[in-house]
């Protein structure tokens, strides 16, 4: 917690959420499906990608705690064969993200994000010290912010530095402050 008593992890999930929420909603039809800046998504296969990543962090709940139970030779193992496979996982990523962005709308995208949301926040306020120690070795060439090694609390920091990244991305005319 910081000075004023608030929880700056906890304040920055819900605020992926919240921005999401007025990005979705001031977004204009035409501008949803023009190029993004810097990748090879429209606005709102982005978008599904950004909503998307507040899934991984959720995923890595139970899977950081699983593998925290193991011998430290297995993430080690399992990350290095998910670093072996990041060509095909760079373009699965792409490609769902992509399919993603036009099967499911914008509405849909946020009642994903607001669910997701609440459940990672659910669980994070729950969790003890021990349970956010718990980690695992990452595979660092899927995404430039994963560090060698992420307990659930990093997870937790991972998701913000995920989301604005891609925010920047976005090549909204008018994207909220």
């Amino acid at each position: 917690m910081d000075a004023s008593g608030k929880d700056p992890v906890r304040e920055d999930l819900l605020w992926i959420a919240a921005d999401f929420r007025k990005i979705i909603l001031a977004v204009p039809d035409d501008e949803l499906d023009l190029p993004s800046i810097g990748t090879r998504w429209t606005n709102r296969q982005l978008l599904f990608h950004m909503a998307l990543g507040q899934n991984i962090a959720l995923a890595g709940i139970p899977l950081l705690g699983l593998f925290s139970h193991l011998p430290p030779s297995a993430s080690r193992n399992w990350s290095r064969l998910l670093d072996a496979c990041a060509g095909p996982y760079n373009w699965v990523n792409w490609a769902g993200s992509a399919a993603g962005g036009k099967v499911l709308t914008p509405l849909g995208m946020l009642r994903m994000m607001d669910r997701t949301t609440r459940m990672i926040v659910a669980w994070y306020d729950r969790a003890d010290s021990r349970a956010m120690g718990r980690g695992m070795t990452m595979p660092t060439r899927w995404d430039p912010y994963f560090a060698p090694w992420m307990d659930r609390k990093d997870i937790m920091e991972w998701a913000p530095k995920h989301y604005r990244h891609h925010r920047a991305q976005l090549s909204l005319t008018a994207l909220p402050s």
